[in-house]
């Protein structure tokens, strides 16, 4: 039973992704820390889900600075209107998820559209809350988080936010999967997107 569910997902997926339906990047994995001095690379699939479907592929790279501060760079592309993507993130960690207190944080990321005809430039900041739950060998952590600020096309601009639910799931000390699912509030789109993340 669940072999032929993922079967049938691996099917989906690979239909989605080289049937070429972009999507802003979300929250992905800025919620579990990287340790200072370690790093961390992550893939991220996308797919938006309003103004005409379309799927995009992020490549993220995490670098833990302190035990309260990550930065991060992204490179990404796919289809539709969206054709390239790069960007930079700071995320601090304000309340550490500890037990009896979820963990509270801030990030903020910069990032720069290559779009079909011309560019788009979107600064965002995102407070997210998440909490780990430990159950045996198995680790959930869900989070929400409230991407908002400001995208810049063609001399003008325009507020944006999305609310994003998703969650991290443990494999091994070294993998975690993740999966979210944002909601358009303002001048977003609303999207789902997964990946994977390798801790070194």
């Amino acid at each position: 039973m669940v072999t032929e569910v993922l079967r049938q997902i691996t099917a989906l997926m690979g239909f989605v992704f080289c049937g070429g339906l972009v999507a802003h990047a979300g929250i992905f994995n800025a919620v579990h820390f990287v340790d200072p001095g370690k790093f961390a690379l992550g893939l991220e699939p996308e797919m938006t889900l309003t103004h005409g479907a379309s799927v995009g592929l992020n490549l993220k790279f995490i670098q833990g600075v302190s035990d309260v501060i990550n930065l991060s760079g992204i490179v990404g592309t796919g289809s539709g209107s969206r054709k390239f993507r790069t960007g930079v993130s700071a995320v601090f960690d304000i309340f550490p998820d500890i037990e009896g207190q979820p963990g509270i944080g801030f990030g903020t990321q910069g990032i720069y559209y290559r779009l079909t005809d011309t560019s788009s430039f979107e600064l965002t900041a995102f407070p997210y809350i998440h909490k780990t739950f430990v159950s045996g060998a198995n680790e959930v952590e869900p989070f929400i988080g409230i991407p908002f600020g400001l995208n810049f096309t063609d001399g003008q601009y325009k507020a944006v936010s999305t609310i994003v639910l998703g969650s991290m799931f443990k494999s091994t000390e070294s993998v975690r999967y993740s999966m979210e699912f944002g909601v358009a509030v303002n001048n977003a789109e609303s999207y789902i997107s997964g990946g994977i993340v390798y801790y070194y």
